[in-house]
């Protein structure tokens, strides 16, 4: 009969490993995180409108260059609310566009590029600037998020076409 240390002990071990296993199969794409992350609520709102929600939910591979609150902040005033009106959906969704790379690509590897080509087929030059990675004019965050279908990092400024 295992004594009640090493019960206690194995009961522990089962539940720290409990949230890494729910993590790793938990399905979550790249518009999950998204979604979930209250950072990026106004990028949520900008895919949703421009319908590319669903795209980045998929089982394609993408990278997100995610803008942060503060990045839209950044933009000239009524901008963000003028490119999410009905009529200027085609604006949004090149701005958007202009935020994922098609496959998973990692900080390391992003850190090793140099230049990243976006889903609108523009190139978009990366360095290291006082260990920064920049992609762009926005500066990546260190925080890199894993979904099934992709990796997120925040940036932060808002790529424009």
């Amino acid at each position: 009969m295992p004594s009640r240390r090493l019960v206690l002990t194995a009961a522990l071990a089962l539940s720290l490993a409990a949230p890494v296993l729910s993590l790793a199969q938990s399905g979550r794409t790249a518009a999950a995180l998204i979604k979930a992350d209250p950072q990026l609520a106004t990028l949520a709102k900008a895919l949703e409108a421009a319908g590319l929600e669903a795209a980045l939910a998929g089982s394609t591979e993408v990278t997100v260059l995610a803008p942060t609150e503060e990045a839209f902040a950044k933009l000239p005033a009524g901008a963000l609310q003028n490119l999410l009106k009905p009529e200027n959906r085609a604006q949004l969704e090149a701005l958007l566009k202009n935020h994922v790379i098609a496959g998973k690509i990692s900080r390391d590897e992003l850190k090793k590029s140099r230049s990243v080509t976006t889903l609108d087929g523009k190139p978009l030059p990366v360095r290291l600037e006082r260990g920064n990675i920049v992609v762009g004019a926005a500066r990546v965050g260190n925080r890199e998020r894993v979904a099934d279908n992709g990796r997120v990092f925040t940036i932060d400024s808002v790529l424009l076409p």
